[in-house]
Formats: structure tokens, C-alpha cells, sequence
């Protein structure tokens, strides 16, 4: 018989990611929640990730080595919900440009390794409302250069653009949540007059509710490649 295929997250203890495994667990499914090895957490993550049913993983972030962890696991779907902030990214003590290095860097890394897996995966990619590899800003700029690794991966994709995401973080991100309540207030006046699209596609959301919309798109039939935001993400 053959092995039970898996749901392998990568950026699982980030805001969406730890959402995405604990509904991911709550569905029963097979959870491969990836941790780096060298976190200061690993213990914590260990514990909390395995009361809920899944698996932690901490194999290193090299192609070659995930490539063989990912087709060990029989990975059906891949979530890359990868990212950081000049605070962590500090604190991880990462130097130069932090989302070439990390944002686009560890996505083409686990975009290869799906690849070289021989498996067939689904990448999940979370991205960001107006990622454009074209970009003056340097987040948006890597964010589009990591879309491209996505796409040119030959496998099935879902690329999911969020605007702003708010709610609880190990981290305060005051401006963001301040951010999130101005635009949503002034996108509610513009939808009053008409401008619903523009309230749909640059809404906040949660990641509750981020979560079950990427799984949803994950687990979706006959879509081989797809980009969604805005109220698909919803």
C-alpha cells in the first residue's frame, strides 16, 4: 500500500503559516510543518505542532536535501508561506537585501526542490498585492521575482496576492494595524461611491481566514495554474 500523501508547509511558524497547519490538522490531514534547524524555538514549535498531529521537519534549506524530503514525504501540496521583517531578519542576524535572500531566495530554493522531487506538487505560494519583479519597492520587486521561480517550476501553482494581513503577532506591527484600519475606512467610503473593486482587491484580511482560502485553492481540481486576490481570498 502506498504511503499516505502529505501537505508539506514551509514557513510554518510564520502568521499564516501556524494557521494554515492547525486547519490543515483539523481536516485530518497528513502535516509536514517545516522548521529551520537552527531556530531558537525548535523545542516550542515541537511541542505545540505535534499536539495538534503534525510532523516537524527541520531539514536544511538546501535543494538537493529537500528535494529527497519532499519526495520522502510524498508531498502532494507544497505551502511556501515565506517571509521576514528587518527586525527578524536581524535578530536572525541575515545581512544585506533581506527579501532577495529570504522572500526570494528560500522560495527558489523550495521551487527547485518541489521540482527535482519528481512528485508532481502543488505549490501554494502566499505573495503580496502588487508584487511586480518591475517594482521600485524592493519587497514587491522579490516578491515578483518569486512568483517567476513559481511559475517556471513546470508543477501546478496557486499564487495568492493579499493585501494587508492583520491580527496577533509574536511581533507588534503597530503600523500595520493602523494601515489596515485607515485603508479599509477609506476603501469602505470608495465603495459607497462605486469603487468596489479597488475595496475587494486592497481589503485586509486574517489569517484565519487567508488560511482556509489557500487551502481551498490548494486542494482545488482542474486548475493547474492560478493567481488569486482580492475576494477569492475570502
Amino acid at each position: 500500500m502506498s504511503e499516505q500523501a502529505s501537505s508539506f508547509v514551509l514557513g510554518a511558524t510564520g502568521f499564516v503559516g501556524r494557521e494554515v497547519v492547525r486547519q490543515l490538522c483539523v481536516r485530518d490531514a497528513r502535516v509536514i510543518a517545516h522548521v529551520r534547524p537552527d531556530s531558537r524555538e525548535l523545542e516550542r514549535w515541537r511541542t505545540s505542532f505535534g499536539a495538534q498531529g503534525a510532523v516537524l521537519d527541520t531539514t536544511a534549506w538546501h535543494a538537493a536535501a529537500l528535494a529527497e524530503r519532499l519526495a520522502t514525504a510524498h508531498a502532494s501540496v507544497v505551502y511556501i508561506l515565506i517571509g521576514t521583517t528587518r527586525a527578524k531578519a536581524k535578530a536572525d542576524h541575515v545581512d544585506g537585501n533581506i527579501y532577495e535572500t529570504i522572500d526570494y531566495g528560500l522560495t527558489a530554493i523550495a521551487a527547485q526542490a518541489a521540482t527535482a522531487a519528481g512528485k508532481g506538487a502543488r505549490l501554494v505560494y502566499l505573495s503580496s498585492v502588487g508584487a511586480n519583479s518591475q517594482s521600485s519597492s524592493a519587497y514587491l520587486k522579490w516578491r515578483g521575482e518569486a512568483e517567476r521561480a513559481v511559475i517556471e517550476s513546470g508543477l501546478d501553482y496557486v499564487i495568492a496576492r493579499p493585501s494587508v494581513i492583520t491580527g496577533e503577532r509574536d511581533e507588534r506591527r503597530l503600523g500595520e494595524r493602523a494601515s489596515a484600519v485607515i485603508a479599509d475606512g477609506l476603501l469602505g467610503v470608495v465603495r459607497v461611491f462605486g469603487g468596489k473593486g479597488l475595496r475587494d482587491k486592497y481589503g485586509s484580511t486574517t489569517p484565519d481566514v487567508l488560511a482556509a482560502a489557500l487551502i481551498r485553492h490548494g486542494e482545488e481540481p482542474g486548475h493547474p495554474h492560478a493567481i488569486v486576490a482580492g475576494s477569492e481570498l475570502r
